[in-house]
């Protein structure tokens, strides 16, 4: 990070000492004020949740789900299990905290990746009626036929989820929410992309129920049913829950620097 430079005479030296300490002191107060910059924005969002997905690299579909409660301050580890990713692994994607990473793939619509970074949660969804999920502490919509996510980037309502009405839609292509299958039983939406969604950078991103452990998915977190429904009896939205999605060496790296729990490392 610094350079140095040898200088012949004693009185340069007094000066290059001088200029080189002050210049460490200002750099060191700079990188303790950073530190102390994540530091604060992590307290900032005041969570007291934290979802923390990790997979071994960019391109791996396989990857484990560690659960954290913050208690007198430290993230204390409550349960883990194995989940599956994007068919096609991560990529970097528009959270809470822009991401530059070197040689990592970006997230884009239809890329089958899903999104790393630090996420809000959004709404809890599920096939069942409301009164059958009283049990879940966060805002719930029931997946029902007429619920659907758009996936148009040229519609309004761009990765939103509304409820169809093609007459009147300015959209072309949508996901339905209630298939002939397990996957929407019980899911969350990820707020990827959500603060004033850019067109292409992907949408309709949520944490469900898996096919199977080597079926990947078309950019989302997937997991066993009875593991979903554990996970959303746990996640309390007044808890202001987050997800942090990385591959290992990267999350290292990110928890580090925003003081964030490393799973084994408790």
């Amino acid at each position: 990070m610094f350079s140095s430079k040898t200088l012949l005479f004693c009185s340069m030296k007094r000066t290059a000492i001088f200029l080189f300490a002050s210049l460490f002191v200002t750099s060191f107060s700079a990188t303790v004020s950073l530190a102390q910059q994540n530091k604060n924005f992590t307290d900032s969002l005041n969570s007291k949740q934290l979802l923390v997905v990790v997979t071994d690299d960019w391109g791996s579909l396989h990857g484990t789900l560690y659960t954290y409660e913050k208690q007198k301050g430290n993230w204390v580890l409550q349960f883990s299990n194995p989940i599956v990713v994007g068919s096609k692994g991560l990529g970097i994607g528009d959270g809470l905290v822009p991401l530059s990473i070197d040689g990592a793939p970006i997230k884009k619509e239809g890329d089958m990746k899903a999104p790393a970074g630090i996420f809000t949660l959004g709404t809890a969804f599920g096939y069942g009626d409301y009164k059958d999920a009283k049990w879940i502490k966060a805002r719930y919509i029931k997946a029902d036929d007429t619920l659907i996510c758009v996936d148009d980037s040229h519609s309004a309502n761009y990765n939103t989820l509304i409820k169809n009405d093609s007459a009147n839609g300015d959209y072309k292509s949508f996901e339905h929410m209630h298939l002939n299958a397990i996957y929407y039983k019980w899911g969350m939406f990820v707020n990827h992309n959500a603060d004033k969604p850019k067109p292409g950078d992907g949408s309709c991103i949520f944490i469900h129920i898996w096919g199977n452990e080597n079926e990947g998915t078309e950019g989302c977190t997937a997991m066993k049913e009875d593991d979903m429904v554990k996970l959303l009896h746990w996640i309390n939205a007044r808890n202001n829950p987050l997800l942090a999605q990385f591959p290992k060496a990267e999350y290292a790296k990110f928890a580090a620097q925003y003081n964030l729990p490393i799973p084994g490392g408790q």
